[in-house]
């Protein structure tokens, strides 16, 4: 249960605690002392108060104190919280208010009219109560008003009320005694309350201490988890601060670089990333554009290690902030895609390409005999296909071998880029099929002129490993535009030529 005031780990609610706790704690020993002071009390009035009377007076202290032992006994096996402490202190103030109301009517039950000095004894036993019950009650001062005033209040009236002087001046001095035992215990529960408070705050330092602790551990155990982390994963890291100057390199990052961490610590970043263009001119790297323009930046470049290697890097750098949004500097991960590029190319080659000879494959052919239309077409100019086909290609391949066959196609290749220019394209197209793009301007006399050179230097006998032999070839030649707008009909129309080729005997070329 928690009291309506607030939260019951508050200081007020610990305090209040705190004292209830001293409350309960030294109450056993006052019990005690209590039964036996009304036992004396009761034993040295016997001479003047009738047995009936002081049996009722002492059984009611008894029972009182009795039902205050049965709070003590709860409380210490129930040991309530902080939350509980309100109801906790009502049940000691009612057991508190009914045993000054038990003190007090000794005032009137036990106080004898014809003895002064049974008068006084009262009053003694009364006043010592009130003095020991400030070293039991002082940690609550509502504990204190709720025993002392029942307690001595009865007396002093008492003493008002007897006609003498002395009775007047005794009941003055109550009065005067009971203020000053009143203040007597509000400086002593100032007291009482100045240490507990101390001490809470002596724990809540302590516990925040131990937090603190356990925080800076934790920290470090996230830390050294992060740097872990960091180490063992194939990407580079580096981080910077706010001036550009390194703060952290993971093993990859320092294979990359070629820098030791410990070499490039606070060093500035680009002293450590030193990246350059395709045309190897220096450039930023995405860690200084993302400090200097507070935004991500992701970029590809070529990284150059201090060991004078190179690898192309993709790298995504980030910008760090603080709490309050100020940049603290920026953190960047980048990769080696060195190895993924080339793959890429050699892909991207070995699809456009032939396997065998090296030659671009049709799928090229098509895209530059595109690229050749669209410029033709741009500068009014003329372009030629030349289709040739090796005569009699499969009886050497019969008699010499696949290999020796493929060797003998490899050779074609290397003959054919000596008959022709750099700017022009020779294709492959499968089995003993070959393609000669040549580019404009180009007009017959040229295309006859090439296609006789491509004759010659073909019909030239070959070197097989052991063995030598010659093959002729057929060629076919279209022009655009004059034998076709498109890709597709250009080549129809030069192997169409190069099948007349074959048809007037092979080792010609037709037009």
């Amino acid at each position: 249960m928690k009291h309506a005031s607030g939260d019951s780990s508050s200081p007020d609610h610990l305090l209040l605690d705190g004292q209830i706790k001293l409350l309960y704690k030294s109450a056993p020993l006052a019990y005690g002392v209590t039964l036996i002071n009304g036992a004396i009390l009761a034993f040295v009035q016997s001479t003047y108060i009738p047995f009936r009377i002081l049996s009722v007076w002492y059984g009611g202290l008894v029972l009182i104190t009795a039902f205050r032992g049965l709070l003590i006994w709860r409380y210490a096996r129930d040991q309530p919280g902080p939350e509980h402490a309100h109801l906790w202190n009502n049940f000691y103030l009612i057991g508190a208010g009914s045993a000054g109301v038990i003190w007090g009517s000794a005032a009137v039950l036990l106080f004898p009219m014809d003895s002064i000095a049974h008068q006084v004894f009262v009053a003694f036993v009364l006043a010592g109560m009130a003095a020991g019950g400030i070293s039991v009650l002082a940690p609550r001062m509502d504990a204190c008003l709720a025993f002392l005033l029942p307690e001595l209040l009865p007396l002093a009236v008492r003493f008002f009320t007897l006609p003498t002087t002395l009775h007047t001046v005794m009941g003055m001095m109550t009065l005067i005694f009971l203020a000053s035992i009143l203040i007597s215990a509000w400086n002593f529960h100032l007291v009482i309350r100045n240490v507990l408070t101390l001490r809470f705050d002596k724990e809540r330092l302590k516990d925040e201490i131990v937090q603190r602790h356990r925080a800076e551990e934790d920290l470090f155990q996230e830390k050294d988890r992060l740097q872990t982390t960091l180490s063992s994963i194939g990407e580079g890291v580096a981080l910077v601060d706010a001036d550009s100057r390194i703060e952290f390199l993971n093993p990859a990052a320092e294979q990359l670089c070629g820098w030791n961490y410990q070499q490039a610590l606070h060093r500035p970043a680009a002293e450590i990333f030193e990246n350059v263009d395709p045309q190897n001119q220096r450039v930023a790297t995405a860690l200084e554009e993302s400090l200097r323009s507070a935004q991500q930046i992701r970029k590809q470049s070529v990284l150059c290690s201090k060991g004078g290697g190179k690898h192309v890097v993709d790298e995504l750098a980030t910008p760090l902030y603080d709490r309050h949004s100020n940049a603290v500097g920026a953190v960047s991960v980048f990769r080696d895609v060195t190895e993924a590029q080339q793959k890429t190319a050699e892909l991207t080659h070995a699809a456009a390409h032939d396997a065998l000879t090296g030659l671009p494959n049709r799928n090229l052919l098509k895209d530059r005999t595109r690229l050749a239309i669209a410029r033709a077409q741009r500068k009014h100019e003329r372009f030629a296909l030349l289709f040739l086909d090796l005569d009699r290609f499969k009886e050497v391949n019969d008699r010499m071998g696949h290999a020796s066959g493929d060797a003998l196609l490899v050779d074609v290749a290397h003959r054919l880029a000596g008959c022709v220019r750099e700017v022009d394209t020779i294709a492959r197209l499968g089995g003993d099929e070959f393609v000669v793009l040549l580019e404009g301007p180009t007009h017959k006399m040229e295309v006859k002129a090439v296609a006789g050179k491509i004759l010659a230097s073909l019909r030239k006998p070959y070197q097989l490993g052991a063995q030598s032999t010659t093959i002729s070839v057929s060629i076919g030649a279209s022009l655009y535009p004059d034998d076709g707008g498109d890709t597709e009909s250009l080549l129809e129309h030069a192997d169409t030529a190069m099948y007349r080729a074959k048809q007037q005997g092979r080792d010609q070329f037709a037009l």
